[in-house]
């Protein structure tokens, strides 16, 4: 029994200790939209729109996951997300 309190214990310090390490979700997605709103040397990125949090529809935050639509010179778009793994 103790062997299992001992497991059990362990999981959640490590389950603690994964919690108290940030994500980065938000620099990442910053330098991201930063990027491709950059002068493209070629003319193909026409740019990046907001970065998009992960919210459920009454507005409450559900994830560090960020997305953001980018526009090509053709007006194709792309959404580009940044997700923790």
């Amino acid at each position: 029994m103790d062997d299992l309190q001992d497991l059990h214990h362990q999981q959640q310090l490590e389950h603690q200790e994964q919690l108290a390490q940030p994500a980065y979700c938000d620099y990442i997605a910053h330098l991201t939209k930063n990027a491709m709103n950059a002068r493209d040397p070629l003319g193909i990125i026409m740019g990046a729109g907001r970065i998009h949090w992960d919210l459920s529809p009454e507005g409450q935050f559900l994830s560090t996951k960020k997305h953001m639509f980018v526009v090509d010179c053709n007006n194709r778009h792309y959404k580009i997300t940044v997700e923790e793994l």
